[in-house]
């Protein structure tokens, strides 16, 4: 599923949190082989079982697809995971926008993560790991005016993207054991 077509869906359900943003989210806790996402799946039903709403119903469906496609790529051991992100032919501020939001995610679903299969935050020591951390973390601070027109930029953009993209694999390959360990 591309962004732009998982994003009409999202701002369909009224949703405020950006596709990124959702993606680096599952991408974090499928690193730690958590691959139930029950709880990031929004009630499509009020108590009394009545449907609320179609559009939470469809975006719950694409996630769903999201979800499954996000474990297959980190499963899969090819380097075939790729970050869902706005497409090239977007303006580069809302591009980096996006990647921040992918990384504000993953963070946010590192934390989750660590609070649900209760790692001692000692065991994930302070390699190679907890760099990748920091810099998804100054990653996610960029905004729109740190970013000037240019091939240079263009450059930067690409390689940022890459270095997430193979940092979450070597993460995944870090990290799995967590789960089967809890």
């Amino acid at each position: 599923m591309s962004y732009t077509n998982l994003d009409k869906l999202r701002k369909a359900a009224s949703l405020t949190i950006s596709v990124a943003e959702y993606h680096g989210l599952v991408s974090s806790r499928a690193c730690f082989g958590i691959n139930n996402f029950e709880d990031l799946t929004l009630q499509d039903s009020s108590d009394d079982n009545s449907v609320v709403s179609i559009q939470i119903q469809e975006f719950n469906k694409a996630f769903s697809k999201l979800t499954d496609q996000v474990i297959d790529q980190l499963n899969e051991n090819e380097l075939n995971f790729e970050l869902l992100l706005p497409s090239d032919s977007e303006p580069i501020e809302y591009r980096a926008l996006g990647l921040a939001s992918w990384c504000q995610g993953f963070i946010d679903g590192y934390g989750m993560s660590i609070a649900e299969l209760d790692i001692d935050m000692d065991r994930l020591g302070k390699g190679e790991a907890a760099e990748i951390i920091e810099d998804f973390a100054q990653i996610s601070t960029l905004d729109s005016n740190s970013i000037v027109h240019g091939d240079d930029e263009e450059i930067a953009f690409m390689e940022i993207v890459e270095y997430v993209r193979v940092s979450v694999q070597l993460l995944y390959e870090s990290f799995r054991e967590y789960k089967y360990e809890s």
